[in-house]
């Protein structure tokens, strides 16, 4: 055989060999993205929880008198429960960041020197004896 047919086998099969691995990185690369893509998509967020959201004092009540929350509190009396556990308590004017667990119906937030605790059930949260003053508070979503 010819040193010339020779050299032409050789170097045609050589570049074959390097179409190959090209290949083979590329669909490589391709499978290691699509495999990332699917990675970082099951890591989004989860479902915000459904007692999230905006609570708004209205009603005040102190041994067996209930009266309008504004006619006790000249600020907004509010709790903004957030997903993960976190709150913003609204008091006065000022606003403390809190942790908040919910057990069946029973509500426990702390945080900002402040523990409350009552029941928050279909948007409706009901705190009992706020800041020992022994006031109960209605607040609503």
């Amino acid at each position: 055989m010819p040193v010339c047919r020779r050299y032409s086998r050789q170097r045609a099969t050589k570049i074959r060999g390097m179409k190959m691995r090209s290949l083979m990185k590329k669909g490589t690369c391709l499978i290691l993205a699509v495999l990332i893509l699917i990675l970082a998509s099951a890591c989004g967020k989860a479902e915000p929880d459904p007692n999230s959201g905006l609570y708004v004092g209205k009603t005040a009540e102190m041994s067996g008198i209930t009266v309008n929350l504004a006619d006790v509190f000249e600020e907004e009396f509010s709790i903004e429960l957030k997903d993960g556990g976190k709150a913003s308590f609204n008091y006065e004017g000022k606003s403390y960041s809190m942790k908040w667990t919910l057990d069946g119906t029973a509500f426990q937030a702390s945080g900002g020197g402040a523990e409350l605790s009552g029941t928050l059930a279909d948007g409706v949260m009901e705190l009992e004896n706020v800041l020992d003053s022994g006031l109960s508070i209605r607040l609503e979503r």
